[in-house]
């Protein structure tokens, strides 16, 4: 299952002086995604040989043999439709890994002088943990999933009383059933509360909440939630807990975490071009987002998802800058090209303690590429 860690160790590859090959195919549901597989992985191979023409001939014959590797087994990208498979390869290095994706990705192939990871990342971020409790009269059922898969299923049973209708003496009777009744449904909610605090507040904690059921259980669970536990709170949905089955929760999950993640994307740009329409510590746009970057002032990083844009580094001065040339602007040294310009940005603002944010979702942000939060405002010049 893909993680956080496994993203770390990929990132933290030495290639040394020979390039990486990154390829990414997506395995689209439907009869016809094997079969237009190898063309699809030929086109994207082609495009790789064209692109390292211009490399040095010991990078050449590395990707060259790559390319080939890749051509003989088209099998190892696998079978498994709806998802999608990630390969590194670096035969001159001797890097070969592999990773299955829990979900779709875009076609592409990238050389570059590492793994290129943007699209785990923004993976990662995708496919939360959900903490998903399905609540009834005396049973909390807790389920965990991570990286769209089901990771553990608990279940919690408080006594029952039931409410049987009959009136004893002026009804007495059936009130002290029915205050019975609510007491004990009051103390299972509590008991199913303190549950999801515990798991939340433990090492692997999860990230948003979702809460299932009829209405009155679902809001009377909500009641009694703790402050931590109702802040990742996403949403609610309606199910029987006398038929669900974990696939249906995982669906109900998907659709929830799917609208939430749409409004808190859309809470997150809004408030950035607001922050930048103020004058504050926030600026738009890709050149602006390299200028602040270089001067380490980025304390949030806002890129769209899925876009890519070829760039340099300077050798000399370290600057990262959307600029294809070959002599830097600012210090006059060796240009070298990047296939993905905010791949580097992102490193370099994780590496000063910064924060990446990928946005999935289309709207403003798009039309710019990229934005940040700074941690602080000052004439966005570059510092060399």
């Amino acid at each position: 299952m893909l993680d956080q860690a496994q993203i770390d160790r990929l990132r933290q590859t030495d290639a040394g002086e020979f390039p990486v090959l990154s390829v990414y195919v997506n395995l689209e549901p439907g009869p016809d995604s094997l079969r237009t597989l190898p063309p699809r992985i030929k086109d994207l191979l082609a495009q790789v040989e064209i692109s390292s023409e211009s490399l040095p001939r010991p990078q050449r014959l590395s990707i060259r043999e790559d390319v080939r590797a890749l051509s003989r087994d088209v099998g190892r990208f696998g079978t498994d439709l709806g998802h999608g498979v990630a390969i590194f390869l670096s035969s001159g290095a001797g890097i070969d890994e592999q990773f299955a994706l829990p979900g779709p990705v875009r076609d592409r192939a990238i050389v570059d002088a590492g793994p290129y990871t943007r699209p785990l990342e923004a993976m990662i971020e995708h496919y939360q943990s959900y903490c998903v409790t399905v609540i009834g009269r005396r049973i909390g059922s807790i389920f965990r999933f991570s990286m769209d898969q089901l990771d553990t299923w608990e279940e919690m049973r408080d006594e029952e009383i039931r409410k049987a209708n009959y009136g004893g003496f002026s009804g007495y009777e059936e009130q002290r059933v029915r205050a019975r009744a609510e007491e004990m449904a009051a103390r299972h909610y509590r008991h199913v509360a303190e549950r999801l605090a515990e798991l939340r507040r433990t090492d692997g904690g999860f990230d948003l909440l979702i809460v299932g059921g009829s209405d009155v259980h679902v809001a009377g669970l909500l009641d009694v939630l703790p402050t931590d536990v109702a802040a990742v709170m996403a949403g609610t949905f309606v199910v029987d807990p006398g038929t669900m089955t974990p696939a249906t929760v995982l669906e109900h999950a998907r659709r929830v975490a799917a609208e939430w993640e749409v409004e808190e994307e859309r809470r997150l740009v809004a408030d950035l071009f607001d922050a930048a329409a103020s004058g504050g510590t926030a600026i738009l746009g890709l050149e602006e987002a390299c200028v602040a970057v270089n001067r380490r002032a980025v304390e949030v990083l806002y890129i769209q998802a899925e876009r890519t844009t070829p760039g340099s580094v300077c050798l000399e001065c370290e600057r990262v800058t959307c600029e294809t040339g070959s002599v830097c602007a600012i210090c006059g040294g060796e240009l070298s090209a990047v296939p993905d310009v905010v791949d580097r940005l992102s490193e370099l603002v994780r590496s000063t303690g910064g924060r990446v944010r990928h946005i999935l979702n289309e709207g403003p942000l798009a039309e710019v590429e990229a934005g940040a939060l700074l941690r602080y405002v000052s004439p966005m010049v570059d510092p060399t």
